[in-house]
């Protein structure tokens, strides 16, 4: 790649570790010429570097005139982001369930290729609602902190947990009790159960190809596994349903003694940022729930693309949207064997001044990871904010990748960079999470609060700092996660 001096010179600042398809990576990053018109923030994204084991880069400037936009546009800005946030990721919903019941093979090329073009359009709307969020997670949390009376930052932080918890339910939630009503099914030998394993995959399979990694959709054998593992930890499916029922009312009664206590009345400005607060704990999730799932349910539209093109479904998320596009038009496969087979290995992505561009192969990895600064010392002791309070010991076990969400066993410490729905089966198993990222509105500090376990978020560096195997004691009273 030329000019590999001048990337370096870049002010990357990481933002998040997403690890996505490039299919689905280069809908995100291209999508930014659309933010404005999208979001109704004057802010554009010129500069975007991203591995494919998951973390992505901003420049810092450019993230800092994004938090600027978001601070001085107050409440009435957020609101607005809200009402076109809902919009644009419910019409690529609607798009993409259009395709999913289209037999794509009866289409002739151009009405295959419009609807290619058509479910594109509407992603690059909608995916640039995913950058936002963490960083107006972080606003709104720093503005709540600073309208709350006088107090310990340690106790601030407990109230900002108990005050902003969703009231509604996301899909992670919903495909919990799924389970647990399967569960129960499965227990009390009912006949039908195979007909409510179906229901249950069709519903949430999805959730295990998050990222348009559509081959790692959870199976029937991924289902009974994780419902031997809930009975071997002596759970009983009617108790967590009970849970799940009672959590939200305990929370809100809980968030509701609060707010009398430290006399924030309804009108007051601090609740009107609470209420926000909660909604985008709700939407953080729900809009990557939605545009994941689309990704899967066009995959059939993607297959047959690639199927006239004489590739394969697999290929897919190693092309770029463009790429895809052009294979529709033209029936011939974009790229050279041998760069497909250097993506697989490897890859990184460059958005420079607007240019899109990939590198690729195993020999890149060392010089990708130069660029981004990766290095780490190893540290005997982190800390992070609480998201659910406890202390417990364990043995770690990292997870970068759907792959390592099977090696986590009963008792053990999960550390990630941050957790997704997919996470659940895993996480029903460990003792505690870790994470590099998150703020009070993240998955892993709401999913934490409903299976009630010990959970510090935020240490920046966890996935670098432990190894699996090494024995840490999670103490999520005072937010330290330290090597024993």
């Amino acid at each position: 790649m030329r000019d590999l001096d001048g990337i370096k010179r870049i002010d990357w600042q990481y933002l998040v570790s997403r690890r996505e398809a490039l299919l689905c990576g280069s809908i995100t990053d291209n999508a930014y010429g659309l933010f404005k018109k999208a979001t109704g923030i004057d802010w554009h994204a010129k500069h975007i570097f991203r591995l494919s084991d998951g973390p992505v880069y901003h420049s810092g400037k450019e993230l800092g005139e994004l938090r600027t936009q978001l601070v001085n546009g107050g409440t009435p800005l957020l609101l607005d982001f809200c009402e076109k946030l809902i919009r644009s990721v419910e019409a690529l919903d609607s798009i993409a369930r259009n395709i999913q019941n289209i037999d794509c093979s009866k289409l002739d090329k151009t009405p295959l290729t419009q609807l290619v073009e058509q479910y594109i359009q509407a992603a690059l709307s909608a995916h640039n609602f995913l950058l936002p969020l963490p960083i107006a997670d972080a606003v709104l949390s720093c503005q709540i902190l600073d309208a709350l009376p006088a107090a310990s930052g340690e106790d601030k932080q407990k109230w900002l947990t108990i005050l902003t918890y969703p009231t509604k339910e996301n899909e992670h939630t919903k495909e919990e009790r799924s389970f647990y009503k399967l569960t129960l099914a499965y227990k009390q030998q009912k006949k039908n159960f195979n007909h409510l394993l179906e229901a249950h995959l069709r519903n949430y399979a999805w959730i295990g190809a998050r990222g348009y990694w559509w081959n790692s959709a959870w199976k029937a054998s991924d289902i009974q596994e994780r419902l031997q593992s809930l009975f071997a930890q002596q759970r009983k499916p009617e108790d967590e349903l009970q849970h799940l029922d009672a959590l939200r009312k305990e929370t809100e009664a809980a968030a509701q003694e609060l707010l009398g206590r430290l006399q924030i009345g309804e009108e007051s400005a601090p609740h009107q940022l609470i209420l926000l607060a909660r909604e985008f704990a709700y939407l953080r999730t729900w809009r990557t729930d939605v545009i994941y799932g689309a990704g899967y349910k066009a995959k059939g539209l993607f297959s047959e693309v690639a199927k006239r093109a004489g590739a394969k479904s697999g290929d897919v998320p190693y092309l770029t949207y463009k790429e895809v596009y052009e294979m529709a038009q033209t029936g011939l496969f974009p790229t050279l064997p041998t760069e497909l087979k250097k993506r697989k290995e490897y890859f990184g992505t460059f958005l420079i001044n607007e240019e899109y561009r990939i590198v690729a192969g195993n020999e890149w990895k060392a010089h990708l990871q130069e660029i981004a600064g990766q290095k780490w010392k190893r540290e005997s002791q982190l800390t992070g904010a609480v998201a659910c309070p406890g202390v417990v010991r364990g043995r770690v076990k990292v997870v970068l990748s759907p792959d390592d969400l099977r090696n986590v066993e009963r008792g053990d410490i999960l550390v990630a960079v941050m957790t997704f729905p997919d996470f659940v089966p895993a996480m029903e198993r460990a003792a505690a999470f870790v994470t590099d990222e998150g703020g009070i509105l993240c998955h892993a500090a709401i999913i934490s609060r409903e299976m009630r376990k010990p959970c510090v978020i935020g240490t920046k560096h966890a996935t670098k700092v432990f190894r699996d195997g090494d024995l840490v004691e999670v103490d999520a009273e005072k937010g330290i996660v330290r090597k024993l």
